[in-house]
């Protein structure tokens, strides 16, 4: 069973060790990543459109089934961020990164009508397409692939606002 911490929406840490799959009370916030990888072959920034990861979750999640979308998860008890970062792109993904690799590249948080929301750590870093194809956990993918930058800002601007879209030129133009 995995365990994660419940914030206050100001950051507080108000609650340890709560099984993940607890209802969620307003109020209360978690942590979550979210990992932007593009890939090591892309042109340098403004030298032409990056080419970036992205998989499909699960025809059976929970929340944006069959989407395509960016790697991602949530932060458990006792980890940082940058951890849960490493971990979820090695589970889901089969990639192994070192915690060097990965950059901050925007913090932001999200609140639900029910009062309840995340803090999303979003990272971003470089990675080699592997030769045989993606490894992936079939529970939490269904797909994966490579497409260009505006492919992937389409996909997953259907579920996320403005200033996300905004982060994610940033990584673009900078990564």
């Amino acid at each position: 069973m995995e365990f994660v911490d419940i914030f206050d929406k100001k950051g507080r840490l108000i609650r340890e060790n709560v099984p993940k799959h607890d209802e969620k009370r307003p109020g209360e916030f978690r942590k979550h990543v979210l990992i932007i990888m593009k890939t090591s072959d892309s042109p340098a920034p403004g030298q032409g459109e990056g080419m970036y990861v992205v998989q499909q979750r699960s025809l059976k999640a929970k929340y944006y089934a069959g989407k395509w979308d960016m790697t991602g998860g949530g932060v458990r008890s006792g980890e940082t961020p940058l951890e849960a970062a490493c971990r979820e792109v090695q589970e889901e993904l089969s990639i192994a990164l070192l915690p060097e690799q990965l950059k901050m590249a925007f913090e932001s948080s999200v609140e639900w009508d029910d009062g309840t929301g995340l803090f999303v750590y979003t990272f971003m870093c470089r990675v080699d397409v592997p030769a045989d194809g993606f490894k992936f956990d079939t529970y939490e993918v269904n797909d994966v692939k490579v497409m260009p930058f505006h492919e992937f800002y389409d996909h997953v601007m259907d579920h996320n606002d403005e200033d996300f879209g905004q982060g994610l030129v940033r990584i673009e133009n900078t990564l």
